[in-house]
């Protein structure tokens, strides 16, 4: 019986102790990337600063030992050439933590004719998930037998421990229970 004793005062010191220690909270980080809305627009060209101008190094004679490339002039096709509108896409980068922009520049008359981008931005979320560790309840029982119970244990991540005082008004003991959570 002395056994009996110690064994619910330290059952029933885990409980005290497992309620004032509460619900500990451990935490879970789950990371995820999300893409967020497509944002398209054009950029006023206008505005734009030359930098730098290069004339291409193309010497058309011979001077006897050092020969130079020879390039015939065709003037109807550097007009032509010089009047085509040519659209490009360049993927200025497409990266999972930034997102993705796609320019669309067009070159006419040897300039910058036109801007548009599209720009797909990604977003970092971090959704942190809470598990209780420690998780003490209480309980109450009936049983078809005439016997009632009362008692409370606690919860350590999935495994419980359970103290119940148990009666039939005639007889009095204590259960001990081990409980598992799926």
């Amino acid at each position: 019986m002395k056994l009996n004793k110690y064994l619910v005062l330290i059952i029933l010191l885990a409980l005290v102790i497992g309620f004032f220690i509460g619900p500990t909270i451990k935490t879970d980080k789950d990371v995820k990337y999300v893409k967020g809305e497509t944002v398209t627009a054009s950029i006023d060209t206008s505005k734009f600063e030359l930098l730098k101008e290069e004339k291409p190094n193309i010497q058309y004679r011979d001077t006897g030992s050092i020969k130079y490339r020879y390039a015939p002039v065709d003037t109807a096709a550097i007009i032509a050439d010089y009047e085509l509108k040519r659209s490009y896409k360049v993927i200025a980068f497409d990266d999972k933590a930034k997102g993705k922009l796609e320019l669309f520049p067009v070159i006419q008359y040897n300039k910058l004719a036109g801007l548009d981008y599209n720009f797909t931005p990604i977003q970092k979320e971090i959704s942190i998930q809470k598990k209780q560790i420690w998780m003490p309840y209480a309980s109450m029982s009936y049983s078809t037998l005439n016997y009632i119970g009362i008692g409370g244990g606690i919860f350590y991540h999935d495994i419980g421990l359970e103290l119940r005082y148990v009666t039939d008004f005639n007889k009095k003991g204590v259960d001990i229970g081990l409980k598992y959570k799926f």
